[in-house]
């Protein structure tokens, strides 16, 4: 099957490079490095390299503590980062601990053997996910060590790659350890014929990247947001098309018995700005953007329309909501920022890619679930009216991140053991 697919690669490759050119005139960050994409990366020296691959900002947040472990153990490794999203890149290049930072080569055989060329690792880390079966078929050829950190995969993804017959499973056995999030991911990879001796559940680093904001910090916040001390706040980040409209209409009911609420809603893609502009116009809400504040008064609701900044802003709110979970596929985004500063979150029903975070959470309280705009309004009243409630489950949720900790540095001691043999050559 993979002989196949390096053939039809071929031919593929041919006609992507004008599209995907084409695409890339419309996206902030991929035009600039759109040679990358055709395996131009960024020439590695001669010395050990590790090749790291983070797809979008998440991973790229999941797998900073794990950066800077290394680093501060190894600071003669050269560590090439490579992504595949604007986010990713935009997050990717503020970063201190990567050598080089590119988009990944799209995986046709001209781009993805021209890309090893230039780079030669001595380790290829794919974080979450980004499976791309053609380069992981050279870098197997070439003995070369192919990990797998941070691993998920969710039964419907287990589904479809059980379909594609023997071209994932030959993939997935290609590489020489699995660090999974969750049991979910390690039954799939067993199911897969994945040899269980190179899988193990690792835990999620994210638990290890985000660190709660001070009282100072907070103060700093709120000032920036204009947001007087006692005004309450609620929070919906990592919103999808057709989630704004029903958490509006859930603040909407919130601001009658809570006039002076405020709602930061923070779409999951910035481009989308424009669009849930025109939401809120149509329904007539007084709302303020985050990049003009200083010229806003009024805030019934503040539009988050800035990149980077969501995981600081959970600290201003008192309950949070996190999107794609409330409409079908779903899937769910990372309820971690949130847990980390303290907040009770609530996310919908759809949530398969975030139960190994859900399920606990939801046993502690911390997490509840939410079928619309009332159930959503309801949940959130119960929160803000209860300050005793919101202190108990802070205190929960700041001992649940504790006792999660652990898997970054657990990532970085095996690429650093997995390196060591040649160091000293």
């Amino acid at each position: 099957m993979i002989h196949f697919y390096h053939l039809l690669s071929l031919f593929i490759a041919i006609l992507l490079a004008p599209l995907f050119s084409i695409m890339a005139l419309f996206s902030k960050h991929k035009w600039k490095g759109l040679p990358h994409h055709f395996g131009w990366v960024p020439k590695s020296p001669y010395k050990k390299i590790l090749w790291l691959h983070a797809l979008s900002m998440g991973e790229v947040v999941a797998i900073t503590p794990v950066l800077e472990s290394i680093r501060k153990q190894n600071p003669e490794l050269y560590i090439a980062l490579s992504v595949t999203t604007d986010s990713g890149y935009a997050a990717a290049i503020k970063m201190k601990t990567a050598d080089s930072v590119f988009f990944h080569p799209l995986d046709c055989l001209p781009f993805t053997q021209l890309a090893l060329s230039r780079i030669k690792p001595d380790l290829y880390v794919v974080i979450d996910t980004g499976f791309w079966p053609g380069l992981i078929d050279l870098l197997h050829k070439k003995n070369t060590l192919v990990f797998l950190f941070n691993g998920r995969i969710s039964e419907s993804s287990a589904r479809r790659y059980f379909i594609a017959g023997s071209l994932f499973k030959d993939t997935f056995r290609k590489f020489h350890r699995l660090g999974m999030q969750s049991s979910n991911g390690e039954k799939a990879l067993k199911i897969l014929g994945v040899d269980p001796k190179r899988i193990e559940v690792m835990g999620d680093p994210k638990f290890d990247a985000y660190q709660p904001q001070t009282f100072e910090e907070k103060n700093e916040l709120r000032k920036t947001f204009k947001l007087e001390k006692e005004i309450p706040v609620w929070i919906a980040g990592s919103t999808h098309p057709g989630e704004e409209e029903i958490v509006l209409d859930a603040h909407q009911q919130l601001r009658v018995k809570h006039p002076g609420l405020v709602f930061i809603l923070a779409p999951r893609r910035i481009e989308r700005t424009e669009e849930v502009i025109q939401l809120l116009k149509k329904k007539n809400i007084s709302f303020a953007l985050r990049s003009s504040l200083e010229l806003e008064h009024e805030k019934n609701v503040i539009l988050l329309d800035t990149m980077g900044e969501l995981a600081q802003v959970y600290s201003l709110g008192q309950v949070a909501f996190v999107g794609k979970s409330l409409i079908k596929p779903g899937g769910g985004h990372s309820l971690i920022e949130p847990l980390r500063q303290g907040l009770p979150v609530i996310h919908g029903p759809f949530i398969e890619n975030i139960f190994h975070v859900a399920d606990k959470a939801q046993e502690l309280g911390l997490a509840l679930t939410a079928k619309n705009s009332e159930d959503i309004k309801e949940k959130v009243q119960t929160l803000l009216e209860s300050k005793s409630l919101r202190q108990e489950l802070q205190k929960k949720a700041h001992f649940f991140i504790t006792q999660q900790q652990g898997a970054s540095r657990k990532m970085a001691q095996i690429i650093i053991e997995s390196l060591k043999p040649d160091l000293s050559a």
